[in-house]
């Protein structure tokens, strides 16, 4: 059912003031901060009906009441106004993340360190699976007799370099060579299909007595072979944010926290979820299914190239986060990563 105009406001009063102090709200504050002009008798009455609605909850050691997850669910959708992004954070975020010549993974790595400091939450980056991922190009540097160093761009931006033995008669010439070989060869195709392109060229070169492109195909299949697609990593930033926070004073919650940050699969699980929503999405406490995050609330957003979404970037706080003032944070972010990737990967 819906809410009456003055639940409403009575309801925003309490979001806005718990958001602030992360203290339970009396109804004495809410008479001072709402324009209803009504009694503190009358806003505790108000009160027990949001309580009674599932709105708001009593904690045992206080007289003053706390938004639940599905206040702040009415809030988020129809309340919140979200504050624009100021020049400075836009431009620090800018600045941050202009790092072309690095690899993806230290770029994310990157990008979570500076959420995490923009917001003084957790961070979370979910980096690109490379399961999914094509073949752009490869790269042979020789570094000893019998030694190469392969170079494996693929597209999205992910970089794996890997040390690989050979005959020791290999020179530099013979690895240009095989590299041309090879990026003609693959350009655009899947790991899997390399993989199993790989084999049929091996045979087909056997057949021919081709002695270069079977050299290049043993190296590349060498090479391929350490890249067995390892499920996305999950880059996590910033954990003594959430520590400091009052709700998680608990030796037990805090004990169950550490546990989600440390194992990651259930970040990953949740992210991933989120990847192909091609818009921010905010997950509050039982929304998420997962009763270790019952308390906190997950603001994500995907990020990529071109039309391709690579993976998703996210915060993770209390459920009293701001809202309106870190969504923008999340939403510029995302974007100023994707314009990267564009740019330079």
């Amino acid at each position: 059912m819906p809410l009456a105009e003055r639940e409403r406001e009575v309801l925003t009063t309490i979001i806005e003031a718990y958001v602030a102090s992360a203290a339970p709200v009396g109804s004495r504050i809410v008479s001072k901060r709402s324009s209803l002009g009504l009694s503190a008798a009358s806003i505790r009455n108000i009160m027990a009906d949001l309580t009674e609605a599932g709105y708001l909850e009593q904690p045992h050691t206080s007289a003053g009441r706390v938004p639940t997850a599905k206040a702040f669910r009415l809030y988020l959708d129809s309340v919140m106004r979200v504050a624009p992004l100021g020049e400075e954070q836009m431009r620090r975020i800018r600045d941050n993340l202009t790092l072309a010549g690095l690899e993806i993974d230290e770029v994310l790595r990157q990008t979570s360190r500076l959420l995490s400091g923009l917001s003084l939450q957790v961070s979370v980056v979910i980096a690109p699976n490379p399961a999914g991922a094509r073949f752009k190009r490869i790269d042979f540097s020789l570094l000893n007799p019998g030694l190469v160093m392969v170079i494996l761009v693929l597209q999205g931006g992910l970089v794996r370099k890997r040390v690989i033995e050979t005959t020791p008669d290999v020179t530099a010439d013979d690895l240009v060579v095989c590299a041309n070989y090879l990026n003609h060869l693959f350009t655009d195709r899947t790991l899997a299909e390399v993989r199993a392109s790989i084999v049929r060229e091996m045979e087909e070169a056997r057949r021919s007595l081709n002695a270069l492109c079977l050299r290049a195909l043993t190296m590349a299949r060498s090479a391929f072979e350490q890249e067995r697609a390892p499920a996305s990593e999950v880059i996590v930033d910033g954990t003594p944010n959430i520590l400091a926070q009052p709700e998680f004073t608990d030796a037990e919650h805090m004990r169950e926290l550490m546990r989600v940050l440390e194992e990651r699969t259930i970040l990953l699980d949740l992210l991933d979820k989120t990847v192909n929503e091609l818009k921010t999405v905010i997950i509050l406490g039982d929304e998420s299914d997962q009763a270790a995050l019952a308390d906190l609330g997950v603001i994500t957003a995907p990020y990529g190239t071109g039309t391709s979404t690579q993976g998703a970037i996210g915060l993770i706080g209390p459920l009293r986060m701001d809202y309106a003032r870190l969504v923008p944070v999340v939403n510029y972010t995302a974007g100023a990563l994707t314009r990267l990737l564009d740019r330079h990967y």
